[in-house]
């Protein structure tokens, strides 16, 4: 399981303290593909204009709340890093949902707990993820792969999400204080629980207190987070 969420360096917007005023995750691309549409930037390697990335933010947020997903509600990936699972996780904080990043190295058991746990409304697998379906029954299922789905009422290809006509008025529902981030760590809180929440605000103050990267890439995920980081910004759940 992943003890934290593991988040952007060079979100330039993210990590100015000096702004003041309501915060969201989604909130530095929706104005960037307003502002500068064509600018180009890099996701986990692919390129994309503002624009193009906002736009498939939108179809992901469009498909979720088409499919019930509404604010508030749990949303779970066990996928590798890709551009996709990043504007996933834009997508699903941009409806107000909670994202929660799952490694794909967990095992069953430890995966059927946090969805006990969680109740997720909806999930994304892969193909290394497809032995997990079996203990996510009736949880609306989308696919990164094809031939992954089954053809049930719950499963749904990510070629279909990604077919979805954006809707581009969609605004931000909640407040900075809202959760946007699930973490697992292995620790229990005195509730019995796994689970820690972190606020949009909360992720802006973390991000605040990284280095700043002038290699212009976006990225969701640095490849390890510090410890400190972790005790210091984690609210109990």
């Amino acid at each position: 399981m992943l003890t934290v969420p593991e988040f952007p360096m060079s979100l330039y917007p993210w990590q100015d303290t000096s702004r003041r005023g309501p915060f969201h995750l989604t909130a530095f691309l929706a104005d960037a593909a307003e502002r500068t549409p064509e600018t180009t930037l890099t996701v986990d390697g692919m390129e994309f204009t503002y624009e193009q990335a906002w736009m498939n933010v939108l179809r992901i947020a469009t498909w979720l709340q088409e499919n019930g997903v509404s604010r508030g509600d749990k949303v779970m990936t066990v996928l590798r890093h890709s551009p996709d699972l990043h504007l996933i996780t834009l997508a699903v904080a941009h409806i107000g949902a909670v994202m929660s990043v799952i490694s794909p190295q967990i095992r069953g058991e430890a995966f059927r707990s946090i969805l006990e746990e969680a109740e997720p409304a909806c999930l994304f697998l892969e193909k290394t993820s497809h032995h997990l379906k079996a203990v996510a029954e009736n949880i609306m299922t989308v696919w990164l792969g094809e031939g992954l789905n089954g053809g049930g009422w719950d499963e749904a290809d990510f070629s279909e999400v990604m077919s979805t006509r954006p809707a581009w008025g969609m605004r931000f529902p909640g407040k900075s204080e809202d959760p946007a981030f699930l973490v697992f760590s292995e620790d229990v809180n005195p509730e019995g629980k796994h689970g820690v929440l972190l606020s949009h605000d909360k992720v802006r103050t973390m991000l605040s207190e990284k280095p700043r990267d002038s290699d212009g890439i976006l990225s969701l995920f640095e490849s390890a987070a510090r410890p400190t980081l972790e005790i210091a910004a984690l609210e109990a759940y």
